[in-house]
C-alpha cells in the first residue's frame, strides 16, 4: 500500500523548517541544524530524535517528518506528525527513542519527562515504541492526559490519511526522481502558509512573501488559485472566496490586507475575477455563482474607471505601487499588459455571466468597454513596423518601450493568430523576454518572491505560453523544471555543509511554490499524451491534407521497395551484423581485446562505433572516444547511450560547457525511460559546473545495462 512516509520525495534535513499542525495553529516545532533535532516555538527545548552522526534520509512534510537509516530503512526509521497545535506524536523503530534537553530541571515519572518554564510545560511520554510531545501552557498533569490520550490513537491509520490528503501531489510526481523534490516542497510549502480566518479576513488564507507582518496579498490570488486547484480544489474556492469577501464599498479591492486589519490603500492586478473563474470551475455551484457575480460585475466597473479615469480607453496605472513591471511607472504613460489584463478580466465575468440564466442583457456595457479596450490593445500598443506590442502611451505620444508588458498579450486567449505568432516567434529566437537585457532571462535558477519578480513575471509568461500552445511551452517548461532541480542540489549542498545560520529552510515563496506546481503539471499532462509514431504520420499528413487512400498506396509502394532492398543486401549484411553482435557479447563478458578486434574490421557499424568509443574511455582516452560518439549520434540521433557517452567524454576532455549542455539534453529527453542514468548524469553536471574532469566513480556510467547498446 502507498504510504506518504516512503513514497515521497526524500529531503535532506535542514534548519528552519516548521512543523504545524493546521491553518489554526501558531505554535510550530522548528528544526535545527543538528540533523533529527527539534525545538519548540520559544527555544526552550530541545527534541533530540536520532544520533546527528548517523546516515539517514529524510521526508519533510508541513505536518510531519520521516527519518530511516540507510541501512535497512524499513526496519530502522521515525516517523511523527504533528496532529493538533503543541502535540507531536511518533513511532520509533529499530532505533534509540528520542532524548529531551533543556535548562531548565528535568523531571521523570513512569516513562514520562516534563519541565516547565513559566506557564509553559514540555512533556514526552514514551511507550512501546511510541512517543508523544507536548508543549504549551499546560499543567504536567493536564499534559500527561493528552500525551496518553494521542498514544491510544492509532498513528497508521492517520499517516493512511495524509498519503490520501497527498494524492493528488503523488500524480505529479516526475518518473525521473530528480524532479520530484521541488513539486514535494512546493506543495507543502503552500499547505504551510495556509492560516485560519482572523477578524479582518473572513475565512481561509495564505500567508504572502515579503511582508513584516501576515498578510494576504491579491496579488498572489491567481498562482495560488492555479496552483491549489491542482493539489486540492476545495482549498483554491475558499482562498477565491475570502479575497471577494475584502470588496469595497466603491466595488474595488486593496493589494493586500494584514491579519491585523491594515489594508493596502493601493488595487490589485486586474486577476481577481479569473481567479474566481479558475477557482469556481472545480465546482461549478450555480448558487455560488448568483451570490459573487454581482460583485465581480461592480469590480470590472471600478477597475475600468480606475485605471482610465480619464476615459480616454488608455488605461494606466495610477499609482508607483500597482505596477506590474517595476520602475516603469510614469504618470500618465500606459502600458499594454493593465489593457491585457483587463480585457482577460472583463472576459472571464462575461463568461460567468453566460453561466447564469440570471444575467440576461445586463452585459452589453460590459461588452462595449472590452471591444474599445481591444482597439486600444491592437492599434495604440501595436508596433507594426517591429511586430510587436513594445509601444507605450506617453502624453499623447507613441514611444517604443519594449518590457515584459510587451509579452503579456500572449495571455489573453482572444489575440489574433497572427500577432500570436510574431510573439511566440521572437521568443523563441531571442530565448529571452522583450525589454531584458539578458537574453535567456527566464532560466534564471534563482527565483526570490520578496517583490513578486521575477516569480510572477515568468508564472504569468508560463500563463502566456500555455495559451499560445506550441514548442516554445515545453521549452520554457523543460528550462523551469532544470532550474528548480539545480536550486534544490544547492541547497541541500548547503545544508551538508551545515551554512543553515539564518536561512530559512528550502525557502520557496508562495509564487514560486505555484509555479513549480504548474509547471510540473504540465510537463506530466504533456508526456501523457505524447502520440505514438503511427498518430504523428497521421497528423503530418493531416496537416499536407494527403488522403488515407494516398497513404496506403505510398505504404505498399515503399513496402515493395524494401523487400527487393533486403532481398539483396540482407545476405551481404548479415554476417556483418553477425559479427557486431559477437563483439558486443566480448563486449558484456569483459573480452575487450576480442570486441575492439571485430569493432575495428567491422567500423561502419553503428553499433561498433559506439562499443569501440566505451572501451577507449575505459582505456582513459577520450580524446579519441569523443569522435566516435559524435560519429554515432550523427546517424543515430536518438541515442541515449551515445548521448551519454559523449556529455562524459566532453567533461573528461575539459569542454564543461558542452558537456554540460549534453548533460542537460539527456536528462530532458531520456529521463523518463532511464532513471538511472539520468540520476547519474544529474550528478555530473553538477561537478561539470565545479570544473570537476573525472568525476568519482565515473566508471559507473559503464555498468549501466543501456551502455552495451545503442539504447533504442
Amino acid at each position: 500500500m502507498q504510504n506518504v512516509f516512503t513514497d515521497y520525495p526524500d529531503v535532506p534535513w535542514k534548519q528552519g523548517w516548521k512543523f504545524l499542525s493546521g491553518p489554526e495553529d501558531r505554535t510550530p516545532f522548528v528544526t535545527v541544524a543538528a540533523s533529527g533535532a527539534l525545538i519548540g516555538p520559544c527555544g526552550e527545548w530541545t527534541l533530540q530524535l536520532i544520533d546527528p552522526a548517523a546516515l539517514c534520509t529524510t521526508r519533510l512534510f508541513s505536518n510531519g517528518f520521516s527519518i530511516e537509516a540507510r541501512k535497512h530503512p524499513e526496519q530502522n526509521r521515525i516517523d511523527a506528525l504533528v496532529i493538533e497545535p503543541g502535540l507531536l506524536c511518533g513511532t520509533v523503530s529499530g532505533l534509540p527513542m528520542p532524548r529531551l534537553t533543556t535548562k531548565a530541571e528535568i523531571k521523570e515519572n513512569n516513562g514520562s519527562v516534563w519541565a516547565q518554564s513559566g506557564h509553559r510545560t514540555v512533556l514526552l511520554l514514551q511507550q512501546d515504541g511510541r512517543f508523544t510531545l507536548v508543549c504549551g501552557e499546560f499543567t504536567p498533569e493536564r499534559a500527561l492526559i493528552k500525551a496518553e490520550a494521542a498514544l491510544e490513537e492509532n498513528l497508521d491509520a492517520r499517516i493512511q490519511r495524509e498519503t490520501g490528503a497527498r494524492k493528488n501531489i503523488s500524480r505529479l510526481f516526475s518518473a525521473n526522481p530528480r524532479h520530484n523534490p521541488p513539486v514535494a516542497l512546493a506543495a507543502e510549502t503552500l499547505e504551510a502558509r495556509l492560516r485560519d480566518r482572523t477578524p479582518a479576513l473572513h475565512g481561509l488564507w495564505s500567508m504572502a512573501e515579503g511582508f513584516a507582518n501576515e498578510t494576504f496579498s491579491l496579488n498572489e490570488l491567481y498562482p495560488l488559485v492555479r496552483a491549489w486547484n491542482l493539489i486540492d480544489p476545495p482549498v483554491a474556492l475558499e482562498l477565491a472566496q475570502t479575497a471577494l469577501t475584502l470588496q469595497q464599498g466603491n466595488g474595488g479591492f486593496p493589494a493586500w490586507v494584514e491579519a491585523s486589519g491594515l489594508t493596502s490603500p493601493v488595487a490589485p492586478w486586474p486577476l481577481i475575477a479569473q481567479s474566481f473563474e479558475l477557482a469556481w470551475q472545480s465546482s461549478r455551484d450555480p448558487a455560488l455563482l448568483k451570490k459573487h457575480l454581482p460583485g465581480l460585475r461592480k469590480y470590472v466597473q471600478w477597475a475600468v474607471r480606475r485605471f482610465d479615469p480619464h476615459r480616454d480607453l488608455i488605461p494606466a496605472w495610477q499609482s508607483e505601487q500597482e505596477t506590474f513591471v517595476p520602475e516603469s511607472f510614469e504618470r500618465g504613460k500606459a502600458t499594454p499588459e493593465l489593457t491585457v489584463l483587463l480585457i482577460a478580466e472583463m472576459e472571464a465575468v462575461l463568461r460567468l455571466c453566460e453561466e447564469d440564466e440570471n444575467s440576461g442583457g445586463a452585459t452589453e456595457s460590459l461588452v462595449e468597454d472590452r471591444d474599445q479596450l481591444v482597439k486600444t490593445l491592437n492599434t495604440v500598443f501595436w508596433n507594426p513596423v517591429g511586430k510587436a506590442f513594445s509601444n507605450v502611451w506617453k502624453d499623447g505620444h507613441y514611444l517604443h518601450q519594449p518590457s515584459f508588458g510587451s509579452f503579456t498579450p500572449l495571455f489573453w486567449r482572444g489575440l489574433d493568430e497572427e500577432k500570436q505568432t510574431a510573439l511566440v516567434e521572437d521568443f523563441e529566437e531571442t530565448h529571452g523576454f522583450p525589454g531584458h537585457h539578458q537574453p535567456a532571462s527566464w532560466k534564471q535558477e534563482e527565483i526570490d518572491d520578496a517583490a513578486h519578480l521575477p516569480a510572477i513575471h515568468q508564472f504569468m509568461a508560463f500563463e502566456a505560453l500555455r495559451n499560445a500552445g506550441g514548442t516554445a511551452l515545453m521549452l520554457f517548461v523543460r528550462r523551469a523544471r532544470e532550474g528548480f532541480s539545480a536550486w534544490f542540489e544547492r541547497e541541500c549542498i548547503v545544508a551538508a555543509r551545515g551554512e543553515t545560520a539564518g536561512t530559512p529552510a528550502y525557502a520557496l515563496g508562495p509564487v514560486t511554490a505555484a509555479l513549480i506546481l504548474t509547471v510540473q503539471e504540465e510537463f506530466e499532462r504533456e508526456a501523457a499524451k505524447a502520440p505514438s509514431s503511427a498518430q504523428q504520420i497521421l497528423q503530418w499528413a493531416h496537416r499536407l491534407r494527403i488522403r488515407k487512400t494516398d497513404l496506403r498506396i505510398t505504404a505498399v509502394v515503399l513496402l515493395s521497395i524494401l523487400i527487393v532492398h533486403l532481398a539483396y543486401t540482407l545476405p551481404r549484411n548479415r554476417d556483418a551484423d553477425a559479427r557486431v553482435a559477437e563483439a558486443a557479447l566480448n563486449y558484456q563478458q569483459g573480452r575487450y581485446t576480442e570486441a575492439m578486434r571485430i569493432c575495428r574490421r567491422y567500423s561502419n557499424s553503428d553499433l561498433s562505433r559506439l562499443l569501440q568509443a566505451n572501451m577507449l574511455m575505459l582505456a582513459e582516452r577520450p580524446d579519441q572516444a569523443e569522435k566516435l560518439y559524435r560519429q554515432t549520434l550523427t546517424q543515430e540521433t536518438e541515442s541515449p547511450s551515445a548521448l551519454l557517452g559523449l556529455a562524459l567524454a566532453l567533461q573528461m576532455n575539459g569542454d564543461f560547457k558542452q558537456a554540460e549542455k549534453r548533460y542537460a539534453d539527456f536528462i530532458d529527453i531520456h529521463e523518463t525511460r532511464q532513471p538511472k542514468a539520468a540520476e547519474l548524469a544529474d550528478e555530473f553536471m553538477q561537478l561539470c559546473r565545479e570544473k570537476f574532469s573525472k568525476p568519482p566513480g565515473w566508471k559507473r556510467v559503464y555498468s549501466l545495462p543501456m551502455m552495451n547498446d545503442l539504447g533504442l
